[in-house]
């Protein structure tokens, strides 16, 4: 297992018995077993899932497509609601017990888990230095919507990705686009801005009072689109009623 920080990343041996054995968890189902052990027998296919297990937040809101059986290829968090892997926890461990395996086998794969590590590290202190620099006042925009938005993965990740090119220098975004999983830096990028707007609130008031007023302005906006749903729900029930006279 990992445990990981933007300044370290370090393993942490676990026996050998499953998570779903020791905690006496039900079995995956038989399909999700077979998936698991095509990944065993032929890691070096599944490279991009094995880096996402590793480094993404929150995996099962990533980018990255399985195919169960042979079948369409799905999103994690699909895969999750079709096989029933609630809580995915023991699925996404016996995938990292893979992934540590793979690595002690094949220098090459643990040569591309330290480079994403670096490119990780580099990308969030040159965030941080250039937030610095720019001041609040130029990034109050991307911060406002940081904060405004639903903290779920995905939205994280489309924040980053807006937000690369006013925050990161051009080098450092080919970087990360060149890297097998893009999705994944840009995600964390997506979490250090809203992390960096939570902080930037407790000491300036009057970005505070920006976000308050941002925020009642678009609760106020939603209220009156959800009135004129009323409305025309309504007019449509009327109509109904008219055409049945």
């Amino acid at each position: 297992m990992y445990v990981s920080t933007y300044g370290k990343f370090g393993q942490i041996p676990t026996p050998y018995t499953s998570f779903a054995e020791t905690l006496g968890e039900p079995p995956l189902p038989p399909e999700i077993q077979e998936f698991l052990n095509q990944v065993r027998k032929s890691p070096q296919n599944y490279k991009k899932l094995l880096l996402t297990v590793t480094f993404h937040p929150r995996p099962m809101f990533s980018e990255v497509k399985i195919s169960i059986q042979k079948g369409v290829p799905q999103d994690l968090l699909d895969v999750q609601l079709m096989h029933n892997l609630d809580p995915p926890g023991v699925f996404l461990d016996e995938l990292r017990r893979i992934r540590d395996d793979f690595q002690k086998r094949d220098s090459h794969f643990k040569q591309q888990i330290d480079a994403e590590l670096q490119l990780r590290n580099d990308m969030i202190r040159t965030a941080g230095d250039r937030a610095m620099r720019l001041g609040s006042q130029t990034l109050r925009p991307v911060l406002v919507e940081a904060l405004l938005m639903t903290d779920i993965c995905f939205n994280l990740r489309n924040l980053g990705t807006s937000s690369a090119q006013k925050i990161l220098p051009p080098d450092l975004i080919q970087r990360i686009s060149n890297s097998e999983v893009p999705d994944v830096h840009f995600t964390h990028l997506g979490k250090f801005l809203r992390r960096y707007g939570e902080v930037l609130q407790t000491k300036d008031p009057a970005f505070k009072a920006l976000v308050e007023t941002e925020r009642k302005r678009r609760q106020q906006e939603e209220q009156e689109k959800q009135r004129q749903r009323q409305i025309e729900e309504e007019q449509k029930k009327r109509q109904q009623r008219r055409r049945r006279r």
